[in-house]
This record gives structure tokens, C-alpha cells and sequence, in this order.
């Protein structure tokens, strides 16, 4: 069965990225792979299904393992398509609103906690898919730490603070980037305390994306699946949901104290 279109457009995206980040022309790429330039123009717009042959001699010339995981997870050889499409989005956004009651957003989270969590979550995962999965979400943790975009705004639950995941060193250094971010106004951060009567995120986490060229999504994520929405009143209702969760939280400066009380408090 012929990858589904949207998995050839992503795959397509990440061949120009790394052509162009090793500043190689379609034509010299195409060269480097026995192929040519509008084989490689149509597999970059998504027009065309590369052979298991072309796949890894791209992979070889500027994927470096990347390429060959990438087309996996795509077409359901290890992780489900819509993490990297969701992934992909985040970057690509003008702002993100977050809800999280149970772990900070991948995109911010350390090295320590993020192995913690997911080898918590994946234990069937062998040692190098982890090692590759963590290097993979710090690629864009970093990537958000040192862009300016998109803007960021996340409310997280109250008992997200005394989560240990990874021991008490990984839980500090996680609360310490997040009070990092926070201080420098790379993020604004608000907590819903766990005694407040009416608590608006009973429902799970979610965010919503503002794209730059494109409508508005909502992103509703479970254990098993992540389900993007995109019609435009229930991204509306998601809209509502998250104001709903700012106006119980604490003000930005009232949450960073809590986080600095936190790590206080494991000292």
C-alpha cells in the first residue's frame, strides 16, 4: 500500500531542510544519489514515493539515520505519523497555548526528565531508540530555548511541580529551565492550584496552534493517539477552554514564585 499523501508531503519537507542545511542544489543532491533533479524537485514537493534504494541513498547523503527513522514513523514502521506532523506545526506557529496536568511540553523539556518519561512510557523500547528519541526531542527543545518564535503560553497543573520524573536531580533541572524561560519572558507560565473548586483542564491536556499562513488547529493529545482538530469552532471551544484555565491560574509572577518555592523545597 503507497504511502498516504500528507506522509510523502513531511518526508518531502525534511529532504529540502537537509539538503539545504548541507547547501547542496537539487542537482548536486541528485547527483550525489544516481537520481535526478526532478526526481528529487517531485520527492521534495511530495510528489513521488522514493524506492527503498533512492530512500537510503538520501539517507546516506545527508539524512544520517535521520531520513530513514523519519520514513518509519511515517508509514508506521515505529511512531505514529501525527507526532512529527504535530512537532513540525509547533515550530512553525506565530504562538502556542498549552494546557499540561501531567508533564511539561516536549519541546521544553530537559534531557533528564525527558528520558525518564519516555522510557516510563515505552519500556518495550530498546536502549538506542530511547537515546534516539531523547536526542531528538532536545534537538527541538533547543531549537525553542534559542528561537524567539513562536510565542508560548502554558498553564500547567499545580501537582505537576511535585512530579519526580527521573529522581529529584532531573526534577530540579527541569523546574530550573522552566523558571529560566519564565525570567527571561521566553514563556508565560501560569499555575492552577490543585485546592481551587473549579478546575477547567479536568478534561486533559491540549494545545492550540496560531499558525502564520494557515487557520488556526487545536491539538488534543491521550496515551494511545493525538487527534488535531481543525474545524474552526472547536478550536474556538479549545480557545475558551484555555482562558478558562488562566483565569483560575495564579498570575505569571505568583507561578514562578511557585516554582522557586518547589525547588526550595527539594533542597
Amino acid at each position: 500500500m503507497p504511502p498516504h499523501k500528507q506522509a510523502l508531503l513531511r518526508y518531502g519537507r525534511e529532504v529540502q531542510r537537509l539538503r539545504n542545511e548541507v547547501s547542496l542544489t537539487q542537482t548536486a543532491l541528485a547527483r550525489r544519489v544516481n537520481s535526478s533533479k526532478s526526481q528529487i524537485s517531485d520527492i521534495e514537493r511530495g510528489k513521488a514515493n522514493p524506492s527503498a534504494q533512492l530512500r537510503s541513498a538520501l539517507d546516506g547523503a545527508i539524512g544520517f539515520g535521520q531520513l530513514e527513522r523519519l520514513w518509519d514513523d511515517l508509514t508506521g514502521g515505529r511512531r505514529p505519523a501525527w507526532l512529527d506532523e504535530i512537532a513540525t506545526a509547533v515550530q512553525e506557529a506565530e504562538a502556542v497555548y498549552e494546557y499540561q496536568a501531567l508533564a511539561f511540553p516536549s519541546y521544553l523539556q530537559t534531557e533528564g526528565c525527558a528520558r525518564a518519561l519516555i522510557r516510563s512510557a515505552l519500556p518495550w523500547l530498546p536502549p538506542d531508540e530511547i537515546s534516539a528519541r531523547v536526542r531528538e526531542r532536545m534537538d527541538r527543545a533547543r531549537h525553542m530555548d534559542e528561537s524567539l518564535h513562536p510565542m508560548l503560553w502554558l498553564v500547567i497543573d499545580r501537582s505537576l511541580l511535585s512530579r519526580r520524573y527521573g529522581g529529584p536531580d532531573a526534577t530540579r533541572e527541569q523546574l530550573a529551565h522552566i523558571a529560566a524561560l519564565a525570567e527571561r519572558e521566553r514563556l508565560t507560565l501560569q499555575v492552577v492550584p490543585t485546592d481551587h473548586p473549579k478546575h477547567p483542564g479536568n478534561s486533559g491536556s491540549f494545545r492550540v496552534l496560531t499558525m502564520r499562513d494557515d487557520p488556526d488547529i487545536a491539538y488534543v493529545e491521550s496515551a494511545e493517539e493525538g487527534r488535531v482538530l481543525t474545524n474552526s469552532t472547536s478550536v474556538a471551544r479549545r480557545r475558551m477552554l484555555f482562558a478558562a484555565l488562566q483565569g483560575v491560574a495564579l498570575d505569571p509572577e505568583s507561578s514562578l514564585r511557585a516554582i522557586h518555592e518547589e525547588m526550595k523545597r527539594m533542597e
